[in-house]
């Protein structure tokens, strides 16, 4: 699969009144930090990082291009606006190939319909696992398929499609439950014992 590429643009001033015009005018101002180098303030479009956040979500590998320059990135961080769910500024990070990097991902639970029922939830209680590996070996995805749980009772960071994958370590206690089969009525009840010990509070 290619590696989805971002254009961005190299900005000197980083006024208030700048940036509120520049989002105005469509584009998000944004940082990217590399080890030893200055961190670089620019703008990106904001329909080409929603496409992409929307396609690929952060933490994946991508090309970015400033002023003509390329190189591979993370997104680091994104804030928002979250009345108006806007894009308020973008975090990336340059890769080295040669070194490892460190980071959380996001867990996406596949085949969730295969176990949930009117009498049974899935209930996720992990949407994260933090790993370390080379660039060129970021997962386009990490997922965890929720049919297993037709045959046992939790999923784990065991159960991860990287799990097996010697190129990427998972930081994080490989025993964490990531999500488990519960009855509604046992939700249920757990629910209205917590709203009991707020009333008595």
């Amino acid at each position: 699969m290619a590696t989805p590429m971002l254009k961005g643009d190299l900005r000197n001033a980083t006024g208030k009144n700048k940036m509120s015009k520049q989002r105005r005018e469509g584009t998000v101002p944004g940082v990217v930090y590399s080890k030893g180098k200055d961190t670089q303030s620019i703008y990106l479009k904001a329909k080409e990082i929603e496409k992409l956040l929307s396609r690929y979500g952060t933490s994946s590998k991508i090309g970015l291009d400033l002023d003509g320059k390329k190189t591979f990135a993370i997104i680091k961080e994104v804030q928002k606006n979250m009345v108006k769910n806007t894009l308020l500024h973008v975090d990336l990070q340059t890769l080295d190939e040669n070194e490892k990097i460190r980071l959380t991902v996001p867990i996406y639970l596949m085949n969730k319909e295969k176990v949930e029922s009117s009498s049974e939830i899935l209930q996720v209680q992990l949407n994260e696992v933090e790993i370390q590996t080379y660039p060129r070996y970021l997962p386009e995805k990490v997922e965890v398929d929720a049919s297993k749980l037709k045959e046992q009772d939790n999923l784990t960071l065991e159960d991860l499609n990287i799990a097996s994958d010697e190129n990427i370590e998972i930081l994080d206690d490989i025993n964490s439950v990531v999500a488990t089969i519960v009855h509604a009525s046992k939700q249920e009840e757990e629910e209205e014992e917590e709203s009991e010990e707020l009333l008595e509070i």
